[in-house]
């Protein structure tokens, strides 16, 4: 397996996977142009955050299965391009958590004593004690957008400061902010009630631009932002606004809109900026922790198939907790069936668990039954990573519903495909460990294993159809492996599946459908 770093990663990393039998390159200041020409080589690719893993360079990685980001935030990663090609994108949550908290203080303290600019101004040969007057941090009220890991060290370090903490993050319970003696209070309160305010959040369609014009309006005067997380979640234009009106009083950034941040941005050119180059994380310890941290959850998903880190693979995740692989299997098995006997113009799925033990894998077991539905459907190379995107992109939409029981099994999946004409439904279980069972189709319960190739077919409930579709079986030398009959004795119509060796022809399928009595017949491959 071939590995290429770039972005000059400490070399730990490239040492723990070698030592692991992976083929290491590593290209630290690779170009695009250079990336596009040997990334099809590789399998797996290991950044930081200069490299732009786009959607062009991964139509280039043809062999790509895993993408790694030694640090915490992907927004350099085409998230979206990667899952449709089932890349699984992996980061290091928390290796980088205390440098950047670090930084992150550290830049509040500089912009609240004006550190740098009265640095600047004694080299130049000048003694102003009165020019560089600051504020203390102590009784004033810090507000953090984002309470994330990083967003939570800020909060303890800036408490020893006597500074009361507030916050906004949508995800995060009130009791459990409460634990860390932060008020969770509404994005717009904290607008209004900050003294300071650092920003901790991704940045997401839902976070550009999220401090701009209208916000900086409910501000109170000379309030001090810091932002070592993401560039765009700050309007740079409507920042250097507020800057020159006297709403801000000073602004610390580490990050920027775009990176190389171009020198002729006003933001430098005002005095009451300081801005360091992205180097929150930029320690030696920190380095040194995201390296080590992603080579091993690589060596960890290589060896032991646990899988940590993952961005866009949580039903990778989920399908390695212990007992639920059977049911996987099963539900791939349930979702090529149903394909093969689908009704055309299918556009409607429904995954269907029961069972207490299936209620947390709903999500996985519905990517299994699609995998095994678009492989056959598509002929997609499909896997849980990309299967959502994939079924969307068909135009499949899928529903997932849970049920705490069944009365006749413990655990029970149920698949049902329909058009705007049709509806077919398959269910089924695991017997013990690993015994895979089809136990229903539609409203028949008939029981076989999902293995070999499997005439089903639906009659009228009269003697003599079975006989005649045994005969043609004989006469074409396949001998019946298994026979599952299943009856509605109201509509007076039957369901049969018979398991065969050997492979049925299009032929004999034909001449199967053409026995007196049989009204559908499908044949399936498994």
């Amino acid at each position: 397996m071939k590995v290429l770093i770039t972005d000059g990663i400490d070399p730990q990393c490239g040492q723990i996977l070698t030592k692991n039998g992976y083929e290491v390159t590593e290209r630290p200041k690779i170009s695009k142009e250079e990336l596009k020409e040997i990334i099809g080589e590789f399998d797996k690719l290991i950044v930081r955050s200069a490299t732009k893993v786009t959607a062009e360079i991964l139509e280039y990685g043809k062999k790509l299965t895993l993408i790694g980001r030694a640090g915490a935030g992907v927004d350099n990663i085409d998230l979206k391009a990667a899952t449709r090609k089932g890349i699984i994108v992996m980061n290091t949550p928390g290796g980088n958590t205390v440098s950047a908290a670090e930084h992150t203080c550290a830049m509040m303290l500089a912009a609240a004593r004006r550190i740098p600019q009265a640095t600047a101004d004694l080299k130049l040969g000048h003694w102003n004690k009165t020019k560089f007057t600051g504020v203390e941090l102590e009784g004033k009220t810090l507000s953090i957008i984002g309470l994330g890991k990083i967003g939570r060290e800020v909060a303890s370090r800036m408490q020893a400061f006597g500074m009361k903490t507030i916050a906004y993050d949508p995800m995060i319970p009130d009791e459990y902010a409460a634990q860390l003696h932060i008020d969770l209070l509404p994005l717009h309160e904290n607008f209004i009630q900050a003294d300071f305010i650092t920003i901790h959040s991704s940045l997401n369609e839902s976070t550009r631009n999220l401090i701009a014009k209208g916000t900086f309006e409910l501000m109170k005067e000379g309030v001090i932002i810091i932002n070592c997380a993401r560039g765009g979640i700050i309007n740079e234009a409507d920042l250097a606004e507020a800057i020159i009106s006297g709403k801000v009083a000073a602004v610390a950034l580490d990050v920027f809109e775009t990176e190389p941040i171009d020198p002729d941005n006003p933001l430098l050119k005002l005095e009451q900026v300081i801005a360091t180059p992205h180097i929150a994380a930029s320690t030696i310890e920190a380095q040194e922790k995201v390296a080590v941290q992603i080579a091993e959850q690589i060596v960890e998903w290589k060896q032991r198939g646990k899988l940590e880190g993952a961005v866009n693979a949580s039903a990778v995740e989920l399908a390695q907790v212990p007992g639920v692989q059977s049911y996987l299997n099963l539900a791939e098995k349930l979702g090529a069936t149903l394909a093969q006997m689908a009704p055309p113009e299918a556009t409607r799925m429904t995954v269907r668990t029961s069972g207490e033990f299936l209620h947390k894998f709903n999500e996985v077991i519905a990517a299994a039954a699609l995998k095994g539905l678009l492989d056959v459907m598509q002929s997609q190379d499909t896997n849980y990573i990309n299967a959502f995107t994939m079924a969307k992109e068909c135009g499949i939409s899928l529903s997932q519903k849970f049920e705490k029981e069944n009365p006749d099994y413990t655990n029970l999946i149920r698949i049902e495909l329909e058009s705007d004409t049709a509806k077919r439904m398959i269910g089924g279980t695991v017997f013990g460990d690993k015994e895979l069972r089809i136990v229903m189709i539609d409203q028949f319960l008939v029981e076989f294993k999902p293995e070999g190739h499997i005439i089903i077919y639906n009659n009228i409930d009269k003697p003599g159809v079975i006989a005649n579709v045994t005969q043609l079986l004989l006469k074409h030398n396949l001998n019946v492996a298994y026979v599952a009959l299943s009856r509605d004795e109201e509509k007076k119509v039957a369901m049969t599946a018979i398991v065969v060796d050997g492979e049925v022809t299009r032929e004999l399928l034909d001449e199967v459908r053409s026995v007196n009595g049989v009204n559908v017949a499908s044949l399936v491959s498994l």
